[in-house]
């Protein structure tokens, strides 16, 4: 546990970090905006709120990334990694969910938006990558009921 007392920069010089960089954070304060989050023990950073897809504790240490560095020095974070590598770890979980459901699952492109994030941690768009990306591998095939996996 880190000492409280400590003063963490609100703002980076440029090129301290790089785009999509991995970085240490605990979650430190919830806001209408987000997460702030204090990265390498440092810097404060954001996550935006549109962006979170699970639930967090204050105190929390997770693996993030930084999204952007603006010009105003304040940093934003991403606690999912740049979309390709998203999409690509998703895959993996929808194959999971499938192989667990025996091969057949309710979730297409027609799903909520609300059910794909409870159940993938994702949002809608990057699951529909995800299903898009397995389909064209031939892995799976979508039907009007949802996904199945290609015997």
């Amino acid at each position: 546990m880190r000492d409280d007392y400590k003063v963490f920069k609100e703002t980076v010089e440029p090129g301290v970090f790089t785009e999509w960089q991995e970085i240490d954070v605990e979650i430190d304060t919830f806001t209408d905006l987000g997460i702030k989050v204090i990265i390498n023990d440092e810097y404060i950073g954001l996550v935006y709120g549109t962006q979170v897809y699970e639930e967090y504790q204050k105190g929390q240490e997770l693996k993030a990334y930084i999204k952007l560095v603006r010009e105003d020095g304040k940093i934003d974070v991403s606690l999912q990694p740049k979309k390709g590598r998203h999409v690509f770890s998703t895959t993996g979980k929808i194959m999971e969910h499938l192989k667990t459901a025996g091969g057949k699952s309710g979730f297409n492109d027609k799903s909520s938006p609300e059910d794909i994030e409870h159940a993938f941690q994702v949002s809608k768009k990057v699951f529909k990558q995800a299903i898009g990306s397995l389909y064209k591998q031939g892995k799976i095939k979508i039907t009007d009921k949802g996904i199945e996996l290609v015997k």
